[in-house]
């Protein structure tokens, strides 16, 4: 009956090892990956940046479409954002939850900024019309973070939700332009790069395992087949 079992168990073991070398391989260049991310790429303030790029619009305000937090990436893995904002005019830019940013520029010519893509970039502009004056929108308080000036950052804590980033001139007049550079802080990024290592590494060991102990199985295997061949051997007639 061992005899049975043995090669079934075998190939249980070489089944699970390459699985988990295949594993192993990905989660560790994952960590690494990571780790040399979190150690070159980040800027001097600690954030992961894109380049800055130019927005402009004859109409009252740029909004962006959607944009949600918590679907795919943990707001405490994300961190924050950073939005370093310059232009010619005195500027605000602002987030807010999207639905309250589409109550506020209801009536108001302003442009939606829809498929963002930002390497390389490219954006599609989509008009609105209205004859609302929204007025100045620093006055609002439904902003979760706001920033005012020709030149400055917004830094916002990620949060959970659909959101929308504004971009108007301070005194809500036509006629917008700003440079705008994305940047996202990850804080939790070398440690989640050195979990990912040592756990890639785990895997890559529990396979060497795995591959050893199937060779000491193949090996008492043959051993218990070589003894059964030698006894038939001496017990059969001349």
């Amino acid at each position: 009956m061992q005899a049975e079992t043995n090669p079934e168990r075998r190939t249980g073991l070489t089944v699970g090892a390459w699985v988990a070398v295949v594993l192993g391989v990905l989660v560790l260049a994952a960590g690494i990956a990571a780790i040399w991310a979190d150690t070159s790429k980040r800027s001097d303030n600690g954030y992961f940046s894109a380049h800055a790029h130019r927005y402009q619009t004859d109409t009252r305000a740029i909004a962006t479409e959607n944009i949600t937090v918590g679907s795919y990436v943990p707001t405490w893995l994300a961190g924050k954002v950073r939005l370093d904002v310059s232009g010619g005019k005195q500027l605000f830019v602002g987030i807010a939850p999207k639905a309250t940013v589409d109550n506020y520029l209801a009536g108001v010519r302003h442009t939606d900024a829809t498929k963002l893509d930002l390497d390389p970039f490219k954006v599609t502009y989509v008009d609105h019309a209205g004859t609302v004056d929204p007025g100045r929108p620093a006055r609002e308080a439904f902003w979760a973070a706001t920033v005012s000036g020709t030149n400055g950052p917004l830094e916002w804590k990620l949060r959970s939700g659909n959101w929308s980033i504004v971009v108007m001139n301070a005194d809500g007049s036509p006629d917008v332009a700003a440079t705008i550079g994305v940047g996202v802080k990850v804080p939790a990024l070398l440690w989640a790069g050195i979990g990912l290592s040592l756990f890639g590494g785990a895997l890559l060991l529990a396979a060497g395992l795995m591959f050893a102990a199937r060779s000491r199985s193949s090996g008492r295997g043959q051993a218990r087949a070589s003894t059964a061949s030698d006894s038939s051997t001496i017990g059969s007639p001349m």
